[in-house]
């Protein structure tokens, strides 16, 4: 069973993220996962924790494949073609990523606030 993380830690965590951008064509079954991230990510607990983070989504009518990427502070990038993942392993992987950032930052004695 995979590690849960609470909506608190979540929260928290998205501190490191610039920016998640979500391309999807809502009339394609393929782009599910991607619909949903951006209908978790319009929640108020993540523009709390971080005011500066932006949710960039292109609607279009195009075959193109669906796909989600969350731009971190670092300007690193995690790259979802999201029709081959369910929204939750998308979640978990990020969570995962965000989570060794945090423990980095704690073990090297700074803050993500001082940066």
């Amino acid at each position: 069973m995979p590690i849960k993380f609470s909506k608190e830690t979540s929260s928290r965590l998205f501190r490191y993220v610039k920016t998640v951008d979500i391309q999807f064509n809502p009339f394609d079954n393929r782009t599910k996962s991607a619909r949903e991230i951006w209908r978790q990510m319009q929640a108020t607990r993540f523009k709390r924790a971080n005011p500066k983070l932006k949710i960039n989504t292109n609607v279009s009518g195009t075959a193109a494949a669906p796909k989600v990427v969350f731009t971190l502070y670092d300007d690193s990038e995690m790259r979802f073609d999201s029709q081959n993942y369910t929204a939750s392993e998308i979640l978990f992987d990020v969570h995962l990523t965000l989570d060794k950032l945090d423990n980095e930052f704690e073990m090297s004695g700074k803050s993500f606030d001082d940066e």
